[in-house]
């Protein structure tokens, strides 16, 4: 083997290269390799033996063990993703393959190229969609619990009020992101709740709910100006007494809805069809699916929660947070029933 020769085509690659004689001596080992494995004992003309020995990471094992399965067993073919941590603790994932150079007539006499690739980002994301599966598989099951739910209160004439069955539902979806959070790769930020971005994301809806605000009592004004017989004479400009301190109850209400809708499934469905399909199906799906829990305030309900919640993932794709969001929802909530009464 020309080693000056193969060292000079292979220099610039990013994936790391070695070659392992057929007894387990490195013949070769490009820049590459030695800055992805991060180990100054990995050189040329060392035992893989020895820069094992040097590795003082346990977490290191099933690497070295693929390594020695590629150069002590080369009757089968090898392929496969291998974690590996380097010196400086930062954790890679490596899919490593294995070709031989056969030089005598004997297979052990064979020399090992071992070609890695770090697929660390990559392996990532399948993770984080492979755990939203799991979690979207979750919210399905929720849904079906709700439909269930939903069902024994309409059978047993409506014991307990509406928001207490929102309320039910709204806790089991938390307790189940809870879970996932736990005990999946999801963090925080995958369900809106991280703070990048936060200043510009409040601001931005802030200026929004303000706009739609007057958006409304504009309209409210106009109407009442050209259309005075749609409204009762004895009838406020705005009903400032409709509000009451239990409503500020609602204020936790809308974070968990946000939460739920757009951090948790919203989020999730992102993940799960990539760039395969518009980013429009995971907002029309979540947002399908928030209306549906309204099925106990009616058809009407319904579609308005639907195509509220439409609008707030358009704006959620772009921001990625819940925070900002529970701005609109909860104000714009708060405005309807002081702007067209307490109906709304």
């Amino acid at each position: 083997m020309n080693v000056p020769f193969f060292n000079h085509i292979l220099n610039d690659i990013s994936d790391g290269l070695i070659l392992i004689s057929g007894n387990g001596i490195v013949l070769y080992i490009n820049p590459s390799a030695k800055k992805l494995l991060g180990n100054a004992v990995l050189k040329d003309g060392v035992t893989y033996a020895q820069y094992m020995a040097a590795d003082e990471s346990a977490a290191n094992d099933p690497f070295h063990q693929y390594v020695l399965d590629c150069i002590y067993e080369k009757n089968r073919s090898h392929n496969g993703t291998v974690t590996y941590t380097r010196p400086d603790g930062i954790v890679f994932n490596f899919n490593v393959n294995a070709s031989y150079v056969k030089e005598t007539d004997d297979a052990s006499g064979s020399e090992v190229i071992l070609r890695f690739s770090d697929v660390t980002e990559l392996h990532k994301i399948r993770v984080k969609q492979d755990d939203s599966i799991k979690v979207l598989i979750g919210m399905i099951a929720i849904m079906a619990f709700w439909d269930y739910l939903y069902a024994v209160w309409k059978e047993a004439g409506e014991p307990i009020s509406t928001t207490a069955l929102t309320v039910i539902a709204e806790l089991i979806g938390v307790a189940g992101s809870i879970f996932a959070l736990r005990f999946t790769s999801i963090t925080f930020a995958d369900f809106g709740l991280g703070i990048k971005n936060l200043k510009k994301s409040l601001s931005f809806n802030t200026i929004l709910t303000l706009i739609v605000i007057g958006v409304m009592i504009t309209a409210k004004f106009l109407l009442r100006l050209f259309l005075p017989e749609s409204f009762s004479p004895s009838a406020p400009f705005l009903y400032l007494n409709v509000l009451r301190p239990i409503d500020l109850l609602y204020i936790p209400t809308v974070v968990i809805q946000e939460f739920l809708m757009r951090g948790v499934t919203q989020g999730s469905l992102q993940r799960v069809i990539g760039d395969k399909y518009p980013s429009a199906v995971a907002i029309i799906v979540t947002s399908l699916l928030f209306g549906s829990l309204h099925i106990h305030k009616g058809l009407m309900y319904m579609v308005g929660s639907a195509l509220l919640i439409s609008f707030f993932g358009i704006i959620y794709r772009r921001q990625g947070s819940v925070w900002g969001l529970c701005i609109p929802h909860l104000f714009l909530s708060w405005s309807l029933r002081i702007i067209w009464g307490s109906g709304v």
